[in-house]
């Protein structure tokens, strides 16, 4: 065989394999340019949340107002899902908040953000209209990527209020843990912000990453096939079942409020009050429908040791218990382990009633009446 004839037949099988990765390469494009960008997801956290680009300074993509009918995380597409219509707002910088007043400011997970939740049934909305006072979510985020965050030592809060399922908690990282990959984060955060040709194209660049309709097809395979297992007793569903309620140790008791001291410490240097707001698991809310019934301790204990270290927090167990148990007030939709509008409200006023607050209220008030004393004189 010539030369010329090698070099022919190269180009032929080049090109077959060309046609043959074409629609690989075209169809990402075609999501992102031609399709809606929810048309694969069922909800708007998968919609616009950050995949592969984790250099944008928030969570989600930013400056989008976005309508959609939602389904629970633990049963989408099932018969079991609970449909509801939900609308988001993000800030500039990718946080989901209608603007970026900071007076407080809640750093916590998901619940905080408000999966499954419409904007104003946010726990920052809530505790806005109730406070009087703005109240931004920092969510998801951590209290690192709080205190590397350039925008909150130039406009710092007053109070930040720092919430975590009750499940994540021995997961919260120390201060200074990561640091410096907060500091990065925020760097090039900085950076794509300040540029809308940047921050446009990280989001093309992250929507062509999330290839929407494989991930669709290999969740519907795997529900399809039966390799989608899910914790659900009597319709409800839950994230870890019977392990939620564990026992924990002594020693990992104390390490946990150590924990949480150092973000209280950390704060008080910066002349900002610190609140702890842990969320029960719905486990622990719903520990009937669990086939042992055994009650959670976990949160308890942990309050007994803050207590010992002067660490605020607000217990939301006790009424989150009388209206389940007693009143068979639903906190949690059936679909999914988050805390409803209903649990939110009712967070939202025993925040708003907690000393450190109302000292807060009284600060402000002071703080007012002196500088119209100033104007004045």
């Amino acid at each position: 065989m010539t030369t010329v004839k090698k070099d022919k037949e190269v180009k032929k099988l080049l090109r077959k394999l060309l046609l043959l990765a074409l629609p690989f390469i075209l169809w990402p494009l075609i999501e992102v340019f031609l399709l809606p960008m929810d048309v694969f997801t069922f909800r708007i956290w998968e919609t616009i949340s950050v995949n592969t680009v984790r250099i944008m300074p928030g969570p989600f993509y930013p400056n989008v107002h976005m309508k959609m009918v939602e389904e629970g995380e633990l049963a989408p597409r099932t018969p079991y899902a609970e449909k509801r219509p939900v609308e988001w707002f993000t800030d500039a910088y990718g946080y989901r908040n209608r603007d970026t007043k900071n007076d407080v400011l809640l750093i916590g997970d998901s619940n905080i953000t408000g999966a499954k939740l419409s904007q104003d049934e946010t726990l920052a909305e809530v505790l806005e209209a109730r406070l009087n006072r703005p109240v931004y979510s920092f969510a998801p985020a951590t209290m690192n990527r709080f205190l590397a965050t350039d925008r909150f030592e130039k406009d710092p809060p007053h109070l930040v209020i720092v919430s975590s399922i009750e499940r994540r908690i021995p997961g919260l990282p120390a201060v200074g843990a990561n640091g410096l990959n907060s500091e990065i984060r925020d760097f090039t955060g900085t950076l794509i912000s300040s540029s809308s040709f940047l921050t446009n194209l990280a989001v093309t660049a992250d929507r062509i990453s999330k290839l929407g309709l494989y991930r669709r097809t290999l969740a519907d395979m795997d529900r399809a096939l039966g390799r989608k297992e899910y914790i659900s007793y009597n319709n409800e569903f839950f994230i870890e079942g019977e392990i939620a309620n564990r026992e924990f140790s002594e020693e990992e008791i104390t390490q946990i409020a150590a924990i949480l001291e150092g973000y209280k410490i950390a704060l008080q240097e910066r002349g900002i009050q610190f609140l702890f707001l842990p969320i029960p698991n719905k486990e622990n809310i719903y520990y009937k429908l669990l086939p042992s019934q055994q009650k959670a301790t976990f949160l308890p204990r942990l309050f007994a040791e803050l207590d010992k270290r002067e660490v605020p927090y607000v217990d939301l167990q006790p009424s989150f218990n009388r209206l389940y148990q007693q009143e068979e007030v639903p906190l949690f939709p059936a679909d999914d382990a988050h805390w409803n509008q209903i649990a939110v409200k009712v967070a939202a006023k025993l925040l708003s009633e907690h000393a450190t607050v109302a000292q807060l209220k009284v600060n402000t008030t002071e703080n007012k009446e002196q500088s119209l004393l100033v104007n004045h004189k």
